[in-house]
């Protein structure tokens, strides 16, 4: 099932310069890295920013939360701390942040839906997610 309308699709297509067919993969990795993102603060029990996201009504609360994690996540990785003892911040591409900021002003209300799918995800991995992030720790020994 689509995310996102035809309509949408052609418009996100023309602005981005890409091919109708690619938009849909093209956001599906864009919520995939906004939710990587926000697991780490919900792991590390710091539940806002995803609340505020999935409960927003426009365009401005989820560009001014996105800010907000964008901005602590590069300063604590910047200062090579953690947002908590054992959770390192990701900080979500550029490509994947202007992409679903774009959806937003094309159609607001698909993009409240891309965002709010973003933020469950983000819920969904605690266990594996950390466990594969902390995989990598290992390997890296």
């Amino acid at each position: 099932m689509p995310l996102i309308s035809q309509v949408v699709s052609e418009k996100l297509a023309k602005m981005l310069n890409l091919p109708p067919e690619n938009v849909e993969n093209e956001i599906r990795e864009a919520v995939e890295d906004v939710a990587k993102m926000l697991s780490r603060f919900i792991w590390a029990r710091q539940y806002s920013f995803a609340d505020r996201i999935a409960n927003a009504a426009g365009k401005e609360t989820v560009s001014t939360t996105l800010y907000e994690a964008l901005r602590i996540s590069k300063s604590t990785l910047d200062a090579g701390q953690t947002l908590d003892e054992n959770v390192r911040p990701y900080v979500a591409k550029e490509e994947s942040v202007k992409l679903l900021l774009n959806l937003l002003d094309v159609d607001l209300v698909s993009g409240l839906e891309i965002m709010r799918r973003a933020t469950v995800l983000a819920l969904s991995w605690r266990g594996s997610e950390k466990e594969s992030s902390e995989r990598e720790e290992g390997d890296k020994s």
